[in-house]
C-alpha cells in the first residue's frame, strides 16, 4: 500500500511539473481567446440585480467589432449631463447632480470584452473602463449587450458600475449608471 501511495505521489508530481512547463514564458505572445474568456460569477449577477442610480442615453459612442462573432468592445461613450435621469432618492440625486455639475461624462476603455456566462441574458459582455467626471477618472466595469441593428447601425444597452467616494449620500455603495446608445 505504501509503494502504491509513493507511485501515485510521484505520478501527481510529474503531471504537475509537466503542466507547469507547458505555460508560455513570453508575456508578449498573445494567447488565443484570452481576451474573450467566459466569466461566471455570482457576484456579477448580484450587482446586475441592484437598482439603477442614474440612466442616460449616449450622445455618441465608438466600438470595435469582433469579426469572428457578433460581439463588440465599446471604446468610448459620451453622455451629456442634460440627458441623465437620476432614479435614486432625492438627496442622492441632488448630490450627484451637483457633483456632475452639468459636465459631460466620458467613458473610455482600451480593454477587450469578456463574455458573461450564466444567469444574465440581458448583459452578455463586460469590460473594464474609466469614466471621467469633471476631469477625474473613476474605474469600473461595464456590463452590456451590443448588436448590429439590422445592418443599419449599432446599439447597446448596459450598466457601468463604479465607486464615487466624493458623494457622501452613496454611503460607500457603487453608482450604477444604466446606458443606452444607438446609431
Amino acid at each position: 500500500m505504501k509503494k502504491l501511495l509513493n507511485i501515485l505521489g510521484a505520478l501527481l508530481l510529474s503531471i504537475t511539473i509537466i503542466s507547469c512547463s507547458n505555460e508560455t514564458k513570453d508575456t508578449n505572445v498573445k494567447q488565443e481567446n484570452t481576451e474573450n474568456t467566459l466569466v461566471e460569477n455570482r457576484e456579477i449577477i448580484e450587482i446586475l440585480k441592484q437598482k439603477t442610480t442614474i440612466s442616460g442615453k449616449a450622445e455618441s459612442f465608438e466600438t470595435t467589432q469582433d469579426p469572428s462573432n457578433d460581439a463588440m468592445s465599446i471604446n468610448t461613450i459620451i453622455l451629456s449631463a442634460d440627458d441623465l435621469n437620476c432614479i435614486a432618492e432625492t438627496k442622492l440625486c441632488e448630490e450627484l447632480t451637483t457633483f456632475i455639475g452639468g459636465q459631460k461624462l466620458v467613458f473610455n476603455s482600451s480593454e477587450e470584452y469578456a463574455r458573461i456566462e450564466g444567469e444574465s441574458p440581458e448583459y452578455r459582455l463586460m469590460q473594464k473602463g474609466v469614466i471621467n467626471i469633471n476631469n477625474t477618472p473613476y474605474s469600473g466595469i461595464l456590463y452590456y449587450t451590443g448588436e448590429e441593428n439590422d445592418g443599419v447601425g449599432l446599439r447597446f444597452h448596459g450598466k457601468f458600475v463604479f465607486k464615487l467616494p466624493e458623494v457622501k449620500a452613496l454611503k460607500g455603495e457603487s453608482v450604477i449608471l444604466e446606458l443606452k446608445g444607438k446609431r
